[in-house]
């Protein structure tokens, strides 16, 4: 792992900030072609971003604060300024949020844009994965011996023991999904279908990685992380039911 790409006297270039930032970029310049195909105004890409890169890093370190509260408590400076230590979910669900307020103030439906930005969210994903695997920030697996197994001695939280590379399994999900969603959005689809279709695919892969993390257990037997895929996946299927009934009633 590389969490330290490259130094230039007090200057450190981080693997994370990197490829964090160029999650950022690659769904801005997604999301701005995709409203130019389908007429929208692409400035709307440009007000988005504004808003979700500060509220996806606050909400991230949110989340990830909630889940380790623990190290909170003992160290809350370091854990604040920390440049790893990002819950993705949290980040997600905050810049989800402050999205809505976005479309909903510049006039547009607020499923539309959600679907034509679904192909963004996909790959921002699956980039943002690999910023945790190239920094070894310490969201790994349980060990394993099996051929999945991967150590990070140099990662940010060192561990020199193999571990099953969930931010690498997740990223690679996140790559096939965001392929699936390019060719989907080609098909003449009621509004919101195609944003509750990738938020069921989203759900899915994340709710059963988590059976092989470390994160605590919250409720249930479940992990914070899944209790959020289990909710992004029944919010999906009922959105999917629900688009389509009306699709139904407007033919």
């Amino acid at each position: 792992m590389y969490p330290i790409l490259f130094s230039y006297k007090f200057i450190n270039i981080g693997s994370y900030g990197l490829l964090l930032g160029l999650s950022f970029y690659l769904a801005f310049l997604l999301t701005e072609r995709e409203l130019l195909l389908r007429g929208k105004d692409p400035e709307l890409a440009y007000k988005l971003l504004l808003v979700i890169i500060p509220s996806a890093i606050v909400g991230a370190k949110i989340f990830h604060i909630l889940e380790n509260m623990g190290e909170f408590i003992s160290n809350p400076m370091g854990m604040i300024f920390s440049g790893a230590g990002l819950s993705v979910y949290g980040g997600f669900l905050l810049a989800f949020l402050l999205s809505m307020i976005i479309i909903r103030k510049s006039g547009e439906s607020i499923l539309d844009i959600f679907d034509i930005a679904s192909p963004s969210m996909a790959l921002a994903y699956g980039v943002g994965r690999l910023a945790c695997h190239a920094s070894g920030d310490g969201c790994y697996g349980i060990a394993t011996s099996s051929f999945l197994g991967m150590a990070y001695p140099n990662g940010i939280v060192p561990t020199s023991m193999t571990v099953f590379p969930t931010p690498l399994l997740e990223s690679m999900f996140s790559f096939i999904v965001f392929i699936v969603i390019m060719k989907l959005r080609k098909r003449e689809m009621p509004a919101g279908k195609l944003f509750f279709i990738y938020l069921l695919l989203n759900g899915i892969p994340r709710f059963m990685v988590e059976f092989i993390r470390l994160n605590p257990v919250v409720v249930f037997g479940l992990t914070q992380a899944q209790l959020i895929a289990l909710f992004f996946i029944i919010t999906a299927l009922i959105g999917l039911v629900l688009v389509e009934k009306r699709a139904q009633r407007a033919a």
